[in-house]
This record gives structure tokens, C-alpha cells and sequence, in this order.
């Protein structure tokens, strides 16, 4: 589940050094963060509150943020039960007490966490519509029999969040019996894929 960064086990000593009950008040603000879909968690004045509260620098500080955040939003996405989330916790580095508090956290917020992240967009841009046309195009009228079939897709594309701001976008793509052929095949793998998350 956690790939150790430098930044991350750097981050990890960190959290170890640092007081229990004020690693508590980091995850719980951490989760309350994640659970409101916020992607910061403390404001410019607060971190620098933080900084002064555990005895670090502002660049330290931003690491331990960065840490905690991390490793819930990995929870999240990898939807770990709290026993394997204790294992790989220790497995990293972080200590038995620390470790506890994470998974307390976890127990308590990983449905909301998940739950939103599950309605957060990975992408500005969503698709709406898709249309398309089917070509024969031929080398010349005398040989019709020698005809290559082109497909056309226009994919009707949407960004912001409020129907009243949508920006539409169309992106026309072109694609051969084989390019159309692969398209397909990676859709497919994809849509196994998903399947298989279910």
C-alpha cells in the first residue's frame, strides 16, 4: 500500500517524534479535511500556529501534513481493512501508539473518506455526448471494391461543476477498421477491469 518516498520516511520519522495527542489533532483535522472533499487542510495562518505547536519548521511541518495525508488517501483508495492498514503502518516504521491512532481515525472515517472520493472527478473534463459517422472512402469510382472504411467520432466533452458554467468542448477523432479495432479492445479491458472491482 505505501511506497517509501524519501519524503515519506522522512514524514513517518517525523510523526514518530512528534507528541501522541498532537499527531491525534493532525489525523483528526487530516480526516475532517478528506471527509469534506477540502484539499487543504490548514490555512497559511494555522500552519504557522503548527509549526511553533510541535517545535518544527515550516517545511517539516508541511512533510507531517503531507505524510498523514498520504497514507489515509492511500487507505482510501486501496479500501484497507484497519488490521492491514496496522500492518503496513508498522511495516513502514511508525510506532505501536502511533500506529493505533491511525487506525482509530481510519475506523471511524474511512466510509465518509471513501465515500467522497468516490464522487470527486479525476479529470476537469467529463464526457457528455458521443456522436459518430461512418465513411467509405474509395480510390476512385472505377475500383469500389477497394474501399476503406473510416470511422468518425466526435466526443462531446464538459468541464466546471455548476450546469450554468459548462464549457463544451468537441474532439473529433478519426480511426481505421484497426485503430477501431484497438479502441475497442482497451475498452474492453478496462470495462473487465471494473468489473472486477465490484
Amino acid at each position: 500500500m505505501l511506497q517509501l518516498t524519501k519524503r515519506l520516511q522522512e514524514g513517518i520519522s517525523l510523526v514518530n517524534t512528534i507528541d501522541i495527542s498532537k499527531i491525534n489533532g493532525v489525523l483528526g483535522r487530516v480526516c475532517a479535511a478528506l471527509c469534506a472533499g477540502s484539499s487543504q487542510v490548514f490555512t497559511e495562518e494555522e500552519e504557522e500556529k503548527l509549526n511553533s505547536s510541535l517545535g518544527l519548521t515550516p517545511e517539516q511541518t508541511k512533510t507531517v501534513i503531507h505524510t498523514v495525508v498520504h497514507i489515509i488517501q492511500q487507505a482510501a483508495h486501496n479500501m484497507v481493512r484497519p488490521a492491514l492498514l496496522e500492518e503496513h503502518l508498522a511495516a513502514a516504521g511508525i510506532t505501536q501508539n502511533r500506529v493505533q491512532i491511525f487506525t482509530e481515525h481510519w475506523i471511524t472515517n474511512a466510509k465518509p473518506i471513501v465515500d467522497k472520493l468516490r464522487q470527486q472527478n479525476l479529470s476537469e473534463k467529463q464526457l457528455e455526448d458521443v456522436a459518430w459517422e461512418l465513411h467509405l472512402e474509395t480510390a476512385s469510382s472505377n475500383l469500389a471494391r477497394q474501399s476503406r472504411p473510416i470511422a468518425h467520432l466526435q466526443l462531446n466533452l464538459s468541464s466546471g461543476t455548476d450546469a450554468s458554467k459548462l464549457e463544451a468542448e468537441k474532439v473529433s477523432l478519426q480511426f481505421d477498421h484497426d485503430q477501431l479495432y484497438q479502441l475497442y479492445d482497451q475498452l474492453e479491458q478496462i470495462q473487465s477491469h471494473l468489473d472486477a472491482l465490484r
